[in-house]
């Protein structure tokens, strides 16, 4: 048996090809519409946590600062701009980590425009 990421488990069946795990019975991945969808009328997003409504709507865990609403990142109890999710790896910097990297906006990390070739 392997895992999802090395070819285990149901695969997304989107017509264009995506090799990602598939969620629920649509046989689709998350970002193609499959698993549990926001219940907001009009929302397309997907649901987090029990109450059936997306981050945006206030699904999932929130952070725990005072008065804040936003969702918590991670494994943490805050929203990025209260300290919550992964921190940048840039020596003396506590900025939040942007995507799968370890650096945040302004060390490199995050997605980077191609426009051009870069």
């Amino acid at each position: 048996d392997y895992c999802i990421a090395h070819g285990g488990g149901r695969r997304c069946g989107y017509p264009g090809g995506c090799a990602k795990a598939a969620r629920g019975k649509s046989g689709l991945c998350i970002r193609h519409g499959g698993g549990k969808r926001c219940t907001i009328e009009g929302c397309t997003r997907s649901a987090e946590g029990q109450a059936g409504l997306c981050i945006s709507h206030g699904g999932g865990r929130r952070c725990q600062y005072r008065e804040c609403s936003k969702g918590a990142q991670g494994s943490t109890m805050f929203c990025k701009a209260h300290g919550g999710g992964k921190r940048c790896s840039f020596a003396g910097c506590t900025k939040g980590a942007e995507g799968s990297t370890p650096l945040c906006k302004a060390h490199g990390g995050g997605k980077r425009c191609l426009f051009n070739g870069g």
